[in-house]
C-alpha cells in the first residue's frame, strides 16, 4: 500500500508545535519557543504550542509519557492540520513504542522535522503509511534560502526535482537507475532501529542517509550496521545527504576519511549510489517528501518526484 499523502498545509492553517525530542538548553526557553512559534506564524500559520515544547525532564522535553501523549494528542486533534517537531537532539527512541499510532493513523495530517525525527518518521511510514516531511524546524532554524523548498513541500507542491540550493551537482558514487518510497534520514538513528520495534523497512525502497558530528570510523560502522541488517542490500538505491562535521580522529595515513569511507561502502553495493544532496545538519538545506515515490539516476546526477 502507497504511503498516504497528508493535505496541504496552506496558510491560515493550524500546525501544533511539539516537544517530541530534546529540551531546548538555553537559559529561557520560552523565548526560543516564542520565537519559533513567530517563525511559523510568519508563514502565514496559525500555531498552537504544546506546553512540552519548554518543559525540561533532564535533556528531554518532557516525560517519555508526556511527549508521547503530546504527539498523540495533536495528531487526534482535528482542528490541528499540521505537525511540526520544535527541534530534536534526543528522546524520540524512547518514546516511539508509548505512540497510539492506530489512532495517530486514523487521523494522518502534515509531519514535518529532522534528525531524531527519523525515529518518528520511519514509525509515521511503517506503522501508518503516511508520507512525512524532512525538513527544517524553527528552533533549529530555518534560513532565507531553504524556505522555498520547505514552503513548496508543505504547501503540496514539492520541487519535482531535487536540485541542491547552492548549485552544486551530485555526484555518483555507483552507476544505475532507481524507482521508489523516499525513505530514511539521520545515519546513527537508522543503525540504532536495527532490532528494535521500529527498524526501518527500506526494501525496495530509495534510503536517503545523512549525519553530523561523528567521527569517520563511526560513519564506517553505522554503514556496516545498515548493510549487515539488510538496509543497504535489499534498498533499490541511496542517496547521501551532508556528513557534517564527520571528520577523522587520527591523521590521515592513520584512518579513511568519510568520503572514501563511503566511496568504500558504494563499491560493495549493487545498488546505484548518489552523493552531495544538501539536505541534513546544513545551514541551507532540502525538504524531503519522504515515504513518496522518487526517480534517481545516478549516471545523470539527478533525484526528482517519479
Amino acid at each position: 500500500m502507497s504511503c498516504r499523502i497528508p493535505k496541504p498545509l496552506l496558510p491560515g492553517d493550524t500546525v501544533a508545535l511539539v516537544g517530541v525530542s530534546g529540551c531546548v538548553h538555553k537559559e529561557d526557553p520560552e523565548r526560543v519557543v516564542a520565537e519559533a512559534a513567530e517563525t511559523l506564524q510568519a508563514f502565514g500559520y496559525r500555531v498552537r504550542v504544546d506546553e512540552t515544547c519548554a518543559k525540561r525532564y533532564g535533556f528531554l522535553s518532557g516525560t517519555d509519557a508526556e511527549r508521547a501523549d503530546a504527539l498523540t494528542r495533536v495528531f487526534l486533534d482535528d482542528s490541528v492540520d499540521g505537525v511540526w517537531c520544535l527541534k530534536g537532539g534526543y528522546g524520540c527512541s524512547r518514546m516511539v513504542d508509548l505512540v497510539d499510532w492506530e489512532a495517530v493513523a486514523a487521523h494522518p495530517k502534515a509531519f514535518i522535522g529532522y534528525s531524531d525525527i527519523t525515529v518518528l518518521h520511519m514509525a509515521l511510514h511503517d506503522r501508518c503509511r503516511l508520507a512525512t516531511f524532512h525538513g527544517p524546524m524553527p528552533a533549529s532554524g530555518i534560513s532565507e534560502a531553504c524556505r522555498e523548498s520547505l514552503l513548496n513541500a508543505i504547501r503540496g507542491t514539492p520541487d519535482r526535482e531535487l536540485r541542491n540550493l547552492d548549485g552544486s551537482p551530485l555526484r555518483a558514487l555507483r552507476g544505475g537507475a532507481a524507482e521508489g518510497e523516499l525513505v530514511g534520514g539521520n545515519l546513527s538513528l537508522l543503525a540504532a532501529s536495527c532490532g528494535t520495534s521500529h527498524q526501518l523497512n527500506a526494501k525496495g525502497k530509495i534510503l536517503f542517509i545523512e549525519e553530523v558530528g561523528e567521527y569517520s570510523y563511526r560513519v564506517d560502522s553505522f554503514l556496516w550496521q545498515l548493510q549487515q541488517a539488510g538496509m543497504l542490500t535489499e534498498c533499490a538505491g541511496v542517496v547521501l545527504g551532508g556528513f557534517t562535521d564527520c571528520s577523522e580522529e587520527y591523521p590521515h595515513d592513520q584512518c579513511f576519511t568519510t568520503d572514501e569511507i563511503l566511496r568504500q561502502t558504494a563499491e560493495r553495493l549493487s545498488v546505484p549510489v548518489l552523493a552531495g544532496l544538501q539536505c541534513g545538519h546544513m545551514h541551507d538545506k532540502l525538504t524531503l517528501c519522504l515515504g513518496r515515490k522518487y526517480r534517481m539516476d545516478a549516471d545523470a546526477g539527478s533525484i526528482g518526484l517519479a
